[in-house]
């Protein structure tokens, strides 16, 4: 497995953070790292799997990996992300309490929650305002100036996300209309049968809009979407749990063991029977 290192991305000796921004991110394998990490999603959308657990993620989430966490990055679509790298051996030259407001984030970064916060449009535009003032500064000394700017604007971003996480109106409390619960019901229910018309009915969109959205949004017709859905959440039930095949199968929307065996090996290319001895 891939570790990525501080000294390849931290701007010098005397930096506790690194952000930068990347506006294609691609399939990412299994990697970890020395420093922390906040993801921010600014657009796009894809599949995340954080120590086997899968969360499709989209606009607007955001999430918090540590240096003990494995992760990667699945059937991406568009995907913008905004990186916050924290290393935390080293203290920032102004703030003092950022320990707790990390700690919160990761609390609020739970897998098993299957909780969405949503930053606003216009959240995500100051986050990337604020990223792209931070970079600009070429202040090759890093003097007391250069570091006063550069964490206050790291302390906004930080506060904004806490900020995100106490608001009432997470993606699972969306209003029944919209894409937003679109984008809630594609979360929820990719295990169950899935009726369009009624999700139609709720979102308030025609069936065509509706299809030409979700392929927009995830890159795959809805069907193909649940179905991979389906294949990497059983993918981490195997890796996670003791269930045999059959009942991982009827767990992920599946008929029966064989027809999980048969969709399993065509995406990953072996049978699920090989997943607990590779990831041994």
């Amino acid at each position: 497995m891939r570790i990525l290192h501080s000294n390849d991305f931290f701007l010098s000796d005397l930096h506790a953070f690194c952000l930068f921004m990347l506006n294609n991110q691609q399939v990412e394998e299994v990697h970890g790292h020395e420093f922390d990490e906040l993801v921010i999603v600014v657009a796009g959308s894809g599949f995340h799997i954080i120590n086997d657990c899968v969360q499709f993620i989209y606009q607007g989430d955001f999430f918090y990996v540590t240096f003990n966490d494995t992760h990667s990055y699945l059937s991406t679509n568009k995907l913008s992300v905004i990186n916050l790298l924290i290393r935390r051996e080293r203290n920032f030259h102004y703030l003092v309490n950022i320990d707790k407001l990390l700690g919160y984030l990761k609390a609020g970064s739970d897998c098993s929650s299957m909780t969405f916060h949503c930053l606003t449009s216009e959240e995500i535009a100051r986050i990337v305002a604020l990223t792209l003032a931070i970079n600009a500064r070429n202040d090759d000394g890093y003097d007391d100036l250069y570091f006063s700017a550069t964490e206050n604007a790291v302390l906004t971003i930080i506060d904004l996300l806490c900020q995100s996480t106490l608001r009432k109106t997470s993606r699972n409390q969306y209003e029944h209309s919209g894409r937003k619960y679109l984008i809630h019901a594609l979360r929820h229910h990719y295990l169950q049968p899935i009726n369009w018309n009624e999700i139609c009915e709720e979102s308030g969109m025609t069936r065509r809009t509706m299809f030409r959205f979700i392929k927009e949004v995830t890159g795959y017709t809805p069907v193909k979407f649940q179905q991979i859905f389906r294949l990497l959440k059983a993918q981490e039930l195997l890796r996670t749990t003791d269930k045999t095949i059959g009942e991982v199968a009827i767990g992920c929307g599946f008929a029966n063991a064989a027809r999980l065996a048969e969709s399993y090996k065509r995406q990953f290319f072996y049978p699920p029977s090989q997943e607990r001895h590779i990831q041994r």
